[in-house]
């Protein structure tokens, strides 16, 4: 299974793709559009059906690119999660630890205390 730094960049070549393709998608129906009153009703026609088709595999792209946006959001969420865990484990043995001397200085208190009022 891939670690999570390579989906990561994964995601974004994808996500670089589908923008480019975005692009290019644009470009195409800019030009599809660019001459369209100088022509025919039938031209016209077929036109307006490849600009629909151009539309529509646009709608796909742009639902694409928000999608890799939202994984590349969420695996950073999942990233900085991982971090505040990983400190939060650190902090809890430290805490254990100092737990532990805490209870050791309890102990060796008192056996003191013990000594002192026999």
């Amino acid at each position: 299974m891939p670690a999570q730094d390579e989906i990561f960049r994964n995601i974004r070549v994808v996500a670089q793709g589908l923008d480019a393709l975005r692009d290019e998608h644009e470009a195409i129906k800019n030009k599809l559009t660019g001459g369209i009153d100088l022509l025919t009703p039938d031209e016209r026609q077929l036109i307006d059906e490849k600009t629909s088709i151009v539309d529509r595999n646009l709608e796909n792209i742009l639902l694409g690119v928000e999608e890799a946006q939202v994984m590349v959001a969420l695996a950073s969420h999942f990233q900085n999660l991982e971090a505040d865990k990983q400190k939060y484990k650190a902090q809890v043995r430290r805490l254990c630890q100092e737990n532990a001397w805490i209870r050791d200085e309890l102990n060796s208190t008192q056996q003191q205390l013990r000594t002192a009022m026999q």
